[in-house]
C-alpha cells in the first residue's frame, strides 16, 4: 500500500511545517505508514527553527501524484493547495481557523478548533494518548504556538495554546527570551527580502462576488519599514492585484513588540472598508491600530461586511 500523505498549504509557516512534522512522527508511533512533505518554500521563520536547532527538514514533493490519500494539517481552503492536491484524496483535515473550505474536502474526517495554532492541536494527541514525542518535533510546535499566538499576546490565543506551550516546554531548553530571538529572525527585510516576504505571506478569499487578497508581515520595527518603504510596499501589493485579478488588497503588518498593526492599502475601497470594521483612520496609504489583529480574525470580519 502507498504511505498517506502529511502536508499542508504551499509555502508554509512555521505552524503548518510543525504540524506536519509532529502528526507523521505520531501517526507513525500509531503504526501507520505516513510520509511528511512540503509543497514550496517554508517561511523564513521555520528555516531559522530549523537551522538554530540543527534539525533536519522534511522531503519537498511537487504535489499528490505518488499519493492516494493525504492529510492537511493547518490547512482547508483549496486556494492555499494552489492545485497540487486532488481534494478527492484528503481523507483528514486538522485546522484551527473559522473561515475555511472543509465542506470542499467531501472524504474527509475533519478537527477544526478555534485555537491560537494548529501545533496546539497536534500537541493535545501526544499528551492524551501518552505517546512520547521527539526534541524535534517538541522544538516546532513549540516555536510555532509561540509565533502564531504572538507570544501569548495575540487575540486567537486560549488556554489550550498557553498549556501546550508549558507541556511541551519540559522537552526541550529555551530561555525565557526565545520568543524575541524568533520573532528578530523573521524581521530582517532588508532588499528583496520585504517583496519576498509578502509575496510568499500571501493569501486570497472569495467573499461573495469579491476576490481579497491580504499579505501578514509578523515583525519587530514595522514603523520604521513604513516610514522608509511604504511606497515600494503599495507597488508591490498593486502588482499583486494585477497579476492574481484581485479586486482589493491590502498589507497587515504586526509590530511584535509594540503590539501594534500597521495597514497599508491603495485602493479607496479597501480603505474605507478596514476603517468601518476595524475603526482605524488612513492617511493616505496607512492606517495605524493599537491592539493587534491577525489576518484570521480579519477574514470573518470582511466575509459579513461584503456578503451582506
Amino acid at each position: 500500500m502507498k504511505p498517506i500523505l502529511i502536508t499542508c498549504y504551499v509555502n508554509p509557516d512555521i505552524d503548518g511545517y510543525a504540524g506536519v512534522i509532529a502528526y507523521a512522527e505520531f501517526l507513525k508511533k500509531k503504526g501507520k505508514s505516513v510520509v511528511a512533505g512540503i509543497m514550496g518554500e517554508p517561511h523564513d521563520e521555520a528555516k531559522y527553527v530549523l537551522n538554530r536547532f540543527s534539525l533536519e527538514r522534511m522531503d519537498v514533493i511537487q504535489d499528490d501524484e505518488l499519493f492516494d490519500e493525504v492529510v492537511l494539517v493547518d490547512a482547508s481552503d483549496v486556494n492555499g493547495l494552489q492545485g497540487k492536491i486532488v481534494p478527492e484524496k484528503v481523507i483528514e483535515i486538522i485546522d484551527h481557523r473559522k473561515i475555511n473550505e472543509a465542506n470542499r474536502f467531501v472524504n474527509a474526517k475533519t478537527q477544526i478548533e478555534l485555537v491560537g495554532a494548529a501545533a496546539t492541536l497536534v500537541a493535545e494527541k501526544f499528551k492524551e494518548e501518552n505517546i512520547e514525542i521527539s526534541q524535534r518535533s517538541a522544538i516546532l510546535l513549540y516555536s510555532a504556538i509561540i509565533s502564531n499566538t504572538l507570544n501569548f499576546k495575540g487575540g486567537v490565543t486560549t488556554d489550550r495554546d498557553k498549556e501546550m506551550a508549558k507541556w511541551l516546554r519540559q522537552f526541550i531548553e529555551v530561555s525565557d527570551e526565545y520568543w524575541k530571538e524568533l520573532f528578530t529572525a523573521k524581521s530582517d527585510l532588508t532588499g528583496d527580502k520585504l517583496i519576498t516576504a509578502i509575496k510568499g505571506d500571501l493569501a486570497w478569499f472569495d467573499f461573495g462576488n469579491t476576490k481579497v487578497g491580504i499579505a501578514q508581515l509578523e515583525i519587530i520595527g514595522a514603523e520604521e519599514l513604513i516610514k522608509h518603504r511604504a511606497d515600494e510596499i503599495v507597488a508591490t501589493l498593486h502588482k499583486i492585484k494585477e497579476k492574481m485579478g484581485l479586486d482589493l488588497i491590502f498589507q497587515n503588518i504586526l509590530e511584535l513588540e509594540l503590539m501594534k498593526n500597521y495597514f497599508v492599502a491603495e485602493d479607496n475601497q479597501i480603505k474605507t472598508l478596514l476603517e468601518e470594521i476595524l475603526e482605524v483612520k488612513f492617511d493616505e496609504a496607512v492606517a495605524k491600530r493599537d491592539q493587534l489583529i491577525m489576518r484570521k480574525q480579519i477574514v470573518p470580519l470582511l466575509k459579513a461586511k461584503l456578503e451582506l
